[in-house]
């Protein structure tokens, strides 16, 4: 049976693959999105659409992030009150970091006049329902359905890589959008958002906090059993 950090190993090294898919495929479809949707695709336009689509798409993260961190958690140790903190800060700390902090500080280190917006701070009632419905769903759905972590895990890696990446667009950093030599550099910004706290929020953070993670299934909890 696999150890406890021989899993968590496994999981960041299976999850940078679709990582890396996720942030191509939000990268060419926030630059489809803009360029056919937009009347006019200029700095401004992309600021203000932009902002708009992150403060849908941060807190459907938040939520998507609790179901799997509280699932994974749950099918582990069965304990209410420690599911429900580790749901709690197992979520926004690292949606923090993915979704603002690391692109603020990657377009800054680009030289770009990032603006930090922090969303919990900013407009608490729009993130901590989605917070709190995430957690529940993560009780409700490892309880009936074993392995849900497995599609909420999925769908949070590509939301998340649309959050960072609206983030930058929103608050500072467009101009990648007609320079293509900021694409790769923007690219990195993106793959490190999303691979390091989302693999923290759904796997480090509830193996590291059960009890018995280490006697639990050796399967990844990112992916189905086979």
């Amino acid at each position: 049976m696999a150890s406890r950090s021989q899993v968590l190993v496994l999981e960041f090294a299976h999850h940078l693959p679709y990582t890396i898919v996720s942030s191509l495929i939000a990268m060419g479809a926030v630059w489809m999105w803009g360029s056919t949707q937009l009347p006019s695709p200029s700095a401004a336009g992309w600021t203000a659409q932009g902002q708009w689509s992150f403060h849908i798409l941060h807190p459907l993260h938040v939520c998507l992030s609790a179901i799997a961190t509280t699932s994974v958690f749950w099918r582990y140790e069965r304990k209410l009150v420690k599911a429900l903190l580790v749901g709690f800060f197992g979520t926004l700390i690292p949606c923090g970091f993915s979704d603002y902090i690391f692109p603020f500080i990657g377009g800054r280190l680009l030289g770009q006049g990032m603006a930090l917006h922090i969303c919990l701070v900013e407009h608490p009632m729009v993130i901590l329902p989605f917070l709190l419905l995430g957690i529940l769903g993560g009780l409700l759905f490892e309880e009936r359905f074993a392995g849900s972590s497995v599609f909420s895990h999925a769908a949070h890696v590509f939301v998340s890589s649309l959050a960072s990446l609206l983030y930058l667009v929103s608050f500072g950093f467009t101009g990648w959008l007609a320079d293509t030599q900021l694409v790769f550099p923007v690219f990195l910004i993106i793959v490190i958002a999303v691979w390091i706290p989302c693999c923290l929020s759904d796997i480090a953070v509830p193996i590291g906090a059960a009890h018995d993670a280490s006697h639990g299934r050796s399967r990844p909890v990112s992916r189905p059993a086979v």
